[in-house]
C-alpha cells in the first residue's frame, strides 16, 4: 500500500499504472527543469566572464538595474530550454503511453 492516495476528484480510485505513470512524468519533467536551470546559470556565468554581460555596479541605482539585466539574462537562457523539455516531455509520456496517462 503507497503513502499517497490513488484517488481521483470524484473520490474512486485511479489505477495504479495510471498513477505510477504519472509520478514518473511529474519526477521526469522536475529533473529536466532542474538541469536546466543549472545549464542556464552556467551559460549566464559564462555570459558575465566573456564579457557579453556587462554589468555596472557603481551606485545604487545601476546596481538595480544590473541586477535585474542580469536575472533577465538568465531567464532567457532558462526560456531557451523550453522547447527541448517539452518535446522530451511529450516523447515521454508516449513512451509511458497516452491511453495509461488518460486512464483517470
Amino acid at each position: 500500500m503507497p503513502w499517497y492516495p490513488r484517488l481521483t476528484e470524484g473520490g474512486k480510485r485511479m489505477p495504479n499504472a495510471t498513477q505510477d505513470a504519472w509520478l514518473a512524468l511529474y519526477a521526469g519533467v522536475s529533473v529536466l527543469v532542474a538541469l536546466c536551470a543549472i545549464l542556464a546559470a552556467l551559460k549566464t556565468i559564462d555570459d558575465l566572464r566573456s564579457g557579453r554581460l556587462a554589468l555596472d555596479f557603481r551606485d545604487w541605482k545601476s546596481g538595480a538595474s544590473a541586477l535585474t539585466k542580469l536575472w533577465w539574462c538568465w531567464q532567457l537562457n532558462y526560456l531557451s530550454g523550453a522547447p527541448v523539455i517539452l518535446i522530451i516531455a511529450v516523447m515521454f509520456a508516449d513512451y509511458l503511453g497516452f491511453a495509461t496517462l488518460v486512464d483517470v
